[in-house]
């Protein structure tokens, strides 16, 4: 694995080397496996070509320090978004709450993010990700550092799925709105999807401008459509939309065919379309599914804490429909995702209705 770690303070003059760093690339550099590339303070103007080196790594710690009157040149996604962002916060007294520390680490696009903190003069670190699961808290780097390389190594094994839009297809019909006149029926569902919403939001209290929380819904029409008319289509809900307020122009027709996934419109689908596709694929009694950051009340849980859009999460799902449900044949289904919320797979809309959602405690803590 390639790291590119980027850490200490740049400026006009020429910055200053941060002792965390050098104490976590030293361990860091102790593994044979990982090549390392460390920049540790500097002069403000070489950062953006510093940055630029993430296109050739698989990881990056963005742990920089800049003047707030300098550019804040820290996109490390933009420049390759497959890359493993790991990103840090100082954090003395509690002066950031939890959820505004995932606020910021949701801002980021990090994967992972370690919480620096004092309390009486007693140095503290925390590895947590974006959906609230600490997996290491203490004093010890090189603890610490072990975690983090496991963790890391774990998501570079985790398999993902791009959707292709329709646009760049020939032979397909790219003309959204016959789809959209396909659900005009569903409003039912939509009012369900409304009220859950706010219930998502009381019980997680995500920071401001926070969305992703509040998961995501699906259903599918099987009614079919011209070009592609032996299979169904699912309508997943738009990538980061507030569903407390969704209709039908929140949805997205979407399309698993010979392993890939389109879809119609602008507007991409959740990150979880791949997942949920494969979901409807195999379970052909479900017609709607709601996913959230949440738990399920005395729901069966999933063995392993799989991140939003990993492909594996749905053999863990299918593991516990067949270990816990004992057919893949039934028209409800409540499953917990470890770490990362449920999701409820139904027949029809009014076996979604009252099912008792419980709050996560965050930071959860995971040992896998």
């Amino acid at each position: 694995m390639k790291i590119l770690f980027i850490g200490g303070s740049f400026d006009d003059n020429g910055g200053r080397p941060s002792s965390v760093v050098t104490k976590f690339s030293n361990e860091i550099s102790k593994n044979k496996d990982i090549k390392l590339s460390v920049f540790n303070g500097g002069y403000f103007e070489n950062i953006e070509s510093i940055l630029n080196l993430s296109i050739e790594n698989d990881a990056v710690f963005w742990w920089a320090n800049v003047p707030n009157d300098k550019p804040k040149i820290r996109d490390v996604k933009s420049i390759n978004s497959k890359v493993m962002l790991v990103t840090s916060k100082r954090n003395d007294n509690e002066k950031y709450n939890f959820s505004e520390l995932i606020n910021r680490a949701l801002s980021a696009k990090a994967n992972l993010c370690i919480e620096f903190s004092k309390h009486n003069d007693k140095f503290c670190m925390m590895l947590f990700d974006p959906l609230g699961n600490c997996w290491f808290k203490g004093e010890n780097i090189k603890d610490c550092c072990n975690v983090l390389l496991k963790r890391l190594d774990f998501l570079r094994s985790i398999t993902r799925q791009s959707t292709i839009n329709v646009n760049n297809e020939v032979g397909i019909s790219n003309d959204i709105s016959q789809y959209l006149q396909m659900i005009q029926g569903e409003e039912d569902f939509f009012d369900v999807i409304k009220n859950y919403a706010e219930t998502f939001h009381e019980l997680i209290n995500p920071a401001p401008n926070v969305t992703r929380f509040l998961g995501n819904s699906s259903f599918r029409c099987q009614r079919g459509f011209p070009s592609l008319r032996k299979n169904e289509i699912v309508f997943v809900s738009k990538r980061n939309i507030d569903k407390r307020f969704i209709d039908i122009n929140g949805f997205v027709p979407t399309k698993l065919h010979e392993e890939n996934i389109f879809y119609w419109g602008e507007n991409k689908p959740s990150v979880d379309t791949p997942i949920q596709l494969r979901l409807y694929e195999r379970l052909k009694n479900i017609e709607y599914m709601i996913h959230a950051h949440v738990y399920i009340q005395n729901a069966p849980f999933t063995k392993n804490m799989i991140p939003c859009g990993g492909l594996q999460e749905v053999n863990e799902v299918l593991q516990i429909i067949e270990n816990d449900f004992g057919s893949f044949d039934k028209d409800f289904y409540a499953i917990n995702l470890i770490g990362h919320g449920c999701i409820v797979m139904s027949s029809d809309v009014e076996k979604l209705k009252g099912i008792n959602y419980i709050r996560r405690i965050l930071p959860e803590n995971i040992i896998q």
